[in-house]
């Protein structure tokens, strides 16, 4: 499902006539309501957002269309979150990525990746926040 503007052609004009380009997010996680919410705390004018809750599939999109940051839940049941992270990162070297888990472990992997963590229940405004840092957008990002 896909979340904020929906084409990258030409991207849109800014008020001083300068085109900007949309940035893409994939959000994973198996509970598809979650990936759900979380792509739509996301998405904004600036962001295109799609959330999967199959990680392969998410991985095939990635070949794909590429993505220029991936939010990834770290326990799914077909595949490890920190194994989509190195599966991603060799796909798409110098891919940002964020992790979010509920489990305690999830600050340890992501201190072994030196990437972002978010324990559930996630707090929206930082993750919006740390995703904005991630593209570098440099301020706040209006939300739909």
């Amino acid at each position: 499902m896909i979340f904020g503007p929906t084409s990258r052609k030409g991207g849109s004009r800014s008020g001083r006539g300068k085109a900007t380009c949309l940035k893409t997010v994939f959000v994973v996680d198996d509970d598809q309501e979650q990936a759900e919410l979380l792509a739509r705390a996301l998405a904004s004018k600036s962001r295109k957002v799609r959330a999967f809750s199959d990680p392969i599939r998410a991985l095939a999109a990635l070949n794909a269309e590429g993505a220029d940051l991936l939010v990834a839940d770290l326990s799914m049941p077909w595949i490890d979150g920190g194994d989509v992270v190195a599966s991603a990162r060799i796909r798409r070297p110098g891919l940002k990525v964020i992790l979010v888990s509920g489990f305690s472990r999830g600050a340890q992997i992501a201190r072994r990746y030196q990437i972002p963590f978010f324990s559930k229940p996630i707090d929206l405004d930082a993750l919006r926040a740390a995703t904005s840092e991630a593209l570098g957008e440099g301020g706040a990002t209006s939300h739909p």
